[in-house]
Formats: structure tokens, sequence, C-alpha cells
């Protein structure tokens, strides 16, 4: 949907304001730049941005859709607001930017929530669990 974005931007006067960056291998810099990330989904599964922009300890403004709430704690790592909702999610993005201290704050929690909740190990972990117990269920074990 490239085009029809960047015609989009065109249209609404944003061309200067906008980057259409294309495919990048510098994600942990630009995530360094950035003072909070910004994901206002209609839909999502387990977003795995999230996670990567808390790894780098940035605070985030999400919808609360799909599993979104799952990683983010709404007022402790980020915030969440309704999907659909322009003005709540500009209102979160506008606190966040007025408020360093906060943002400081809601990067260190989302850090610390990755290294404890969603690393590698506890993912390896949790699905050998489930294996063994279905495996068990069935009789296997």
């Amino acid at each position: 949907m490239r085009e029809e974005l960047e015609t989009q931007a065109e249209t609404l006067g944003l061309s200067n304001a906008v980057i259409f960056a294309g495919i990048r291998n510098n994600i942990p810099e630009i995530l360094g730049a950035l003072d909070l990330f910004v994901l206002p989904s209609l839909w999502e599964g387990l977003p795995l941005v999230l996670l990567e922009a808390m790894a780098a300890g940035l605070p985030v403004v999400a919808t609360a859709v799909g599993g979104t709430p799952e990683v983010v704690v709404d007022g402790v790592t980020g915030l969440l607001v309704p999907p659909h909702d322009p003005q709540s999610l500009a209102q979160a993005i506008i606190r966040l930017l007025g408020d360093p201290d906060l943002r400081r704050r809601m990067g260190q929690a989302g850090r610390e929530r990755v290294e404890r909740h969603f690393t590698v190990e506890r993912m390896v972990r949790e699905t050998e669990s489930l294996y063994e117990m279905l495996l068990r269920e069935k009789g296997y074990c």
C-alpha cells in the first residue's frame, strides 16, 4: 500500500513530515532515537514490535486490541487507548511527550517487564510444558 499511503500523505500536506523508510536493518538504532513508540492498530495478535520497543526502554501508546493488553500494562509500561479513537490516541501521545519523567519510568518498567515475562527461555519452557501436558492427556507419557 506504499503508493496509496504516499499519495494520501501528499494529499494531506504531510509529505515533509512522514518518512516511508522501507525495509530497515538498523531497528535498534531507530528505536534508540525515539522518545516513545505508538502502535494504533485496529487488530493484533501478540505484537512483537511492542516487545522490541519496550525492550529498548521506550514507553508505548497503543490501542487495546488483541494481545496488546497482555504486553502493555496500562499506566505502568505505557498507555492503552480504545481503537477507532484518534482523540484518545492524541491525548495519550501528548501526555507522554509532555512528561519526560513519566516516559522514563514507563520505559524502564517496560524493559523490566519484557526481561521478566517475554524471554525466549520462558517461551520455550512454556511450550515444552504445553506439549508435555497434551502428551500426558493422550496417554503418551
